[in-house]
């Protein structure tokens, strides 16, 4: 029995549409559905045909379907685009495993991508089947849909159920994953549509999508505001006060309960957060530290303190080596948390979490939360969350104490300020566009001096004894002539 049944002809057999013989193609079918139409292709300088279902079961709609798809296909074989279809998660798979051979991301990008592609994308590229889409039916309407999904996400049922979920933790007192936003920072959308835009135009460079695609995050008017840190004159001063009473367990932080380890990751974060506000090291910077790249006590010219010189890997977010001179108090702060920790060889990292089975120091995962919960415990008056949130309401992170260095700098400082981009690692337009605030404070004198007005010029009470002194005198009073020409002419007559 032939498996074609209904077979029609378009275009001299360049488009064939049939339907299957049931009893062939699926001999245990028991459905009494309508058959749908198949559609075979031929495309000319191509091998072989393009063989794959309508969907549909009416023939004049397959018929319009067919030839659509023939023009389409013809116009992709003369643009030199591939006639593969390739869905979402296969062009995902691959531009993964390219990017991740060819070494393009450090380990922490590439987990990243590994992870959001994961929870974000592939769910959300899927047709109602569960299937993949193909990327060429990927159409605008879905691709702007993308944001409203994403937004809502831990909204959603599924969202609801992955936070209530946690299969790592089924022994612990918490067994939920509580720590995702309900609503993604602007910052994480941005790097989604980096991603997503990345991956679209990867498709289009290799032929496998026929239309160049752009997604853009629904994000505010990208306005330059002040980034949350500590005022130096009273907020700091109360940071640094609390920070003693957490790491010796006195006053509001007195807890009997804590065990050795618990004490000591205590310390190791009250240091952690004085040398971040007096290094401005990024916190994935010194993440990355080891005690082999801190030179201690590093003399400087004309000052009886000494600091401490850091050398930040280029395996970090710059990706770029440079050496950094901290502040002389890192440098009192660093030699202490050397005396304390348990990790003193030159290959230990410097700050840590838990040791691994074999007992070295593991490098820390996430000490912001811990900082965080610190800060809302301190007592503020009229403030339920402590010191969390700075005086506009933005949430302050351990990457704030960045920001306070760098307003100490400015302020207290007689630094340069391209010498402090150079430190710093950024350039001198992020510090001016970020701190123009304190800039504009340093230099209120300048800003506010009023210029003293000009005084007339006082003409010499000389009276002309000639014709030529006489237009001397006029000259002058024209401010042709100066003061000190007027008088010698004088002087000679």
């Amino acid at each position: 029995m032939a498996f074609y049944e209904n077979k029609v002809e378009h275009f001299g057999g360049a488009l064939v549409l049939f339907q299957r013989n049931l009893s062939v193609a699926v001999p245990n079918s028991k459905s009494h559905r309508p058959q749908a139409w198949y559609m075979k292709l031929k495309i000319a300088g191509h091998s072989g045909h393009v063989t794959k279902s309508t969907k549909l079961t009416s023939y004049e709609d397959a018929y319009e379907f067919a030839k659509s798809e023939l023009l389409r296909l013809q116009q992709a074989k003369r643009m030199g685009h591939s006639l593969q279809e390739y869905t979402f998660e296969q062009h995902w798979q691959d531009w993964f495993d390219r990017n991740s051979k060819n070494g393009t991301w450090r380990e922490q990008r590439r987990y990243w991508h590994e992870k959001y592609a994961a929870r974000y994308f592939r769910p959300y590229f899927t047709n109602a089947d569960g299937s993949s889409m193909r990327l060429n039916e990927i159409t605008l309407q879905v691709l702007a849909g993308y944001w409203d999904w994403r937004i809502s996400y831990w909204d959603t049922e599924r969202g609801q159920r992955l936070q209530a979920y946690n299969p790592k933790r089924r022994d612990a007192k918490t067994k939920t994953t509580n720590n995702a936003k309900a609503k993604p920072a602007t910052k994480t959308l941005l790097m989604e549509q980096s991603a997503l835009n990345q991956i679209f135009f990867d498709a289009a460079e290799r032929g496998r999508l026929q239309k160049v695609v752009k997604l853009k995050a629904p994000v505010p008017d990208a306005k330059v505001k002040r980034r949350p840190g500590f005022h130096l004159d009273d907020e700091y001063p109360t940071l640094v006060r609390y920070l003693r009473s957490y790491r010796d367990c006195v006053g509001v932080f007195a807890d009997t309960r804590l065990n050795a380890w618990h004490r000591l990751q205590r310390q190791q974060l009250y240091y952690f957060v004085l040398f971040l506000a007096n290094s401005g090291l990024r916190v994935g910077e010194a993440r990355e530290l080891l005690w082999r790249d801190i030179k201690l006590d590093q003399p400087v010219e004309g000052s009886t303190e000494a600091v401490a010189e850091v050398y930040v890997s280029k395996h970090t977010k710059k990706g770029e080596a440079r050496r950094v001179q901290t502040q002389p108090n890192a440098n009192v702060h660093l030699r202490r948390w050397l005396e304390v920790t348990p990790h003193k060889r030159s290959t230990d990292p410097v700050w840590f979490g838990q040791s691994s089975s074999d007992g070295n120091a593991e490098k820390f995962v996430d000490l912001n939360r811990s900082f965080q919960l610190f800060l809302s415990r301190v007592p503020v008056e009229g403030q339920k969350d402590g010191m969390l949130y700075d005086r506009d309401g933005e949430k302050r992170t351990l990457y704030s104490l960045r920001h306070t260095y760098a307003t100490m700098r400015l302020e207290k400082g007689d630094v340069n300020i391209h010498d402090l981009a150079l430190n710093m690692g950024c350039t001198v337009q992020q510090i001016e566009r970020h701190y123009s605030h304190v800039l504009t404070a340093k230099r209120r004198a300048e800003i506010t001096k009023v210029k003293k007005p000009v005084k007339a010029k006082e003409v010499p009470a000389v009276e002309p004894s000639s014709d030529f002194a006489a237009e001397a005198m006029r000259r002058y009073r024209a401010g042709e002539l100066s003061e000190a020409a007027f008088l010698e002419i004088i002087r000679l007559k």
